[in-house]
């Protein structure tokens, strides 16, 4: 399990972040630290802002109060004297450049190959030559073992594959961070493992990654903390065992309840 460096800056620095639909506001002011190397599952019902909140995290939503920082910059917005300017959209996905993310549906082009979905980034973004390019995702085709998978196209491949494939997509820019917004809840019971397992090898070389998920075992097993979130704020955080084990609010109590048998 990785541990964070102490003293060293937090690789995501969130503070009174806020957000609205209309009149829903669905973040309430979050603060949250993650530090690099750390893995941080969040757990919460639907609707309690999980992937709301990962989501403004790349700037995928802009938030209404409060910043985000990732790697020391703040994400999407620049202080010019006293106010806050939005970013170009240019200056916003060049930030994105370090973070990469996995989401609920695979998003692959289907018009290309495994090995092309992983390339498009590299190459047409972040023009890396072809050849370099295409070493690299022959060995992140590896690290999720479908290097035999290179020419087949997402209508060949299994959920689990292309969603392996989708990770390996994400990997491919070096991102500095990983957000992976419920990654196995759109596959059949039977391939969610393999996706896990692929997350947990993450996990155990370093990479810094926030996961939401409602797998209760993979946040056992692989998290360094676990945030539990509900109506829009942060319920209770700490270890897994802590949380997982004995956790102290009454709403993560009864949230948790319905895994007991998982935990």
């Amino acid at each position: 399990m990785n541990k964070a460096a102490e003293g060293a800056a937090p690789m995501v620095r969130a503070r009174n972040v806020h957000k609205s639909f209309g009149l829903n506001e669905v973040l309430k002011g979050i603060d949250l630290d993650v530090a690099s190397g750390e893995v941080v599952v969040v757990l919460g019902p639907s609707g309690s802002g999980k992937s709301t909140f990962l989501r403004c995290i790349n700037h995928l939503e802009s938030i209404r109060r409060g910043f985000i920082e990732v790697d020391g910059e703040q994400i999407g917005y620049a202080l010019r004297g006293t106010r806050l300017n939005r970013l170009s959209d240019h200056a916003i996905a060049v930030q994105r450049r370090k973070i990469g993310m996995v989401f609920q549906q695979f998003n692959l082009y289907p018009h290309m190959t495994a090995l092309e979905n992983i390339v498009e980034a590299p190459i047409g973004v972040h023009g890396q030559p072809r050849r370099e390019a295409e070493a690299y995702a022959m060995e992140l085709l590896a690290r999720v073992g479908l290097t035999e998978k290179a020419n087949a196209y997402p209508r060949q491949l299994s959920g689990g594959q292309q969603q392996r494939v989708a990770i390996a997509r994400a990997l491919a820019i070096r991102p500095k961070l990983m957000l992976f917004d419920e990654p196995t809840s759109a596959l059949d019971p039977e391939l969610v493992g393999e996706v896990l397992n692929v997350m947990r090898d993450l996990a155990g070389q370093g990479l810094t990654m926030i996961v939401v998920t409602h797998e209760i075992g993979f946040a056992r097993e692989a998290a360094d903390r676990v945030v539990f979130m509900d109506g829009g704020v942060v319920v209770e955080q700490g270890p897994p065992e802590a949380v997982l084990g004995n956790p102290q609010h009454p709403r993560t109590r009864l949230f948790l309840s319905r895994f007991i048998e998982k935990i």
